[in-house]
């Protein structure tokens, strides 16, 4: 603690220097902890998904329907124990950037299907016997502040409702979460029979969800789906939930390579511009390093004191900008569609090494030059 003053004065000796520097080491980690913590944020919800569902759709597209008589064919393979039809609704709330996960399903397959589903049973009950009866994730009932009881109509630009226009009315009947926490909950979840019949595409299915007994079986349940149809007007492509979650990540984008990609190019620019800082830093107090040695400070003092500097800049500013992104974290996720879940902890961690691990690397060339310092030449200097 008593070189403590000697590196906060080496600091401050060029305040807009350090300040400009901070900010930069702050912003670089704040990008740091968003970026890899959406990443953790994908990790995560594909971790969460079930080996024992499976899902079934076209294999020609995902706006290629199936017929709902596939429902039956399915169920009918060895180990299957339940299937749902899905049927992608679409819409938004009030106004069109309002966008809604609007799904239509066949709500008593569902409830079995997923065991992890959190809704009193009166509220099952309830959707099971409300034809216009609509289950609100728990986010985004909190986002509009709806609850059950509350009448809303939806707009959709897809569907028709019979009446000629693209409002659908509903009745809250429940709000769902799941027993993860993880788990994203901002979708609105209707009944099947509702939308077939009432505008919506009759008796076709935009998906199947696919609940199976044993999750050794599903490769085997997932080729014999998929040879059942594959002669058919039909084809399908069977995946398990975690493989289909993949797939459509996969879809925006290798996000791990383009993370890195970018978090690599701002950490070696970083890199350089602190090796820069310290090696200014130290020009600037040849003299004052000289002096020091002359005093009796030994040269391993001497390089602590530059290393010191070099951590209260790095793991100050890593600190400020992981705490800024933990805060901008949860609800940025909710606005990419995922739960508003904590920064993984590994990615605070994470950001403390490369924060330990830039200070020292930067402090290198610098700590070279004061290793070979000549005293006589130093004090002369200027």
């Amino acid at each position: 603690m008593k070189y403590l003053p000697l590196v906060w004065a080496a600091l401050f000796r060029s305040p807009l220097r350090t300040l400009l520097t901070f900010l930069s080491i702050v912003v670089a980690f704040l990008l740091f902890g968003v970026l890899h913590g959406v990443v953790g944020g994908f990790d995560v919800l594909i971790n969460s998904m079930s080996d024992t569902r499976l899902r079934v759709l076209s294999r020609v597209g995902a706006t290629h329907w199936m017929p709902i008589a596939l429902r039956n064919e399915i169920a009918r393979i060895p180990g299957v124990t339940v299937v749902a039809a899905n049927g992608y609704f679409g819409g938004y709330y009030q106004d069109p950037k309002n966008q809604l996960g609007g799904n239509a399903l066949d709500m008593a397959a569902l409830f079995e299907i997923y065991p992890e589903l959190v809704l009193p049973a009166d509220e099952r009950a309830a959707m099971l016997n409300t034809r216009t009866g609509a289950l609100i994730g728990a986010d985004l009932a909190s986002q509009y502040g709806w609850k059950v009881g509350d009448h809303i109509t939806v707009d959709t630009p897809i569907w028709k409702h019979p009446d000629g226009s693209g409002s659908w009315a509903f009745d809250i009947v429940g709000i769902f979460h799941y027993s993860q926490g993880n788990v994203p909950t901002n979708n609105l979840w209707m009944n099947y029979d509702y939308f077939s019949e009432g505008g919506g595409m009759k008796d076709q299915a935009s998906m199947f969800i696919v609940g199976i007994k044993d999750p050794s079986t599903a490769t085997r349940i997932s080729r014999q789906i998929d040879a059942r149809f594959s002669s058919s007007a039909s084809p399908t492509l069977t995946q398990t939930e975690k493989a289909w979650m993949q797939a459509n990540i996969r879809r925006v984008g290798n996000i791990r390579f383009i993370v890195n990609a970018i978090i690599g190019a701002v950490l070696f620019t970083l890199l350089a511009l602190t090796a820069n800082t310290m090696m200014e830093s130290v020009r600037a107090r040849i003299r004052e390093l000289a002096l020091l040695k002359t005093l009796g400070y030994s040269n391993v003092i001497v390089s602590l004191l530059v290393l010191l500097e070099a951590m209260l800049l790095c793991l100050g500013a890593a600190l400020c900008g992981l705490t800024l992104a933990a805060l901008a974290f949860p609800p940025l996720m909710q606005r990419v569609g995922l739960a508003a879940t904590p920064i993984p902890v590994t990615v605070i961690g994470a950001g403390f090494a490369i924060a330990v691990c830039l200070a020292i690397v930067s402090v290198v060339p610098p700590l070279w030059r004061a290793s070979r310092l000549d005293l006589a030449t130093a004090l002369a200097a200027n």
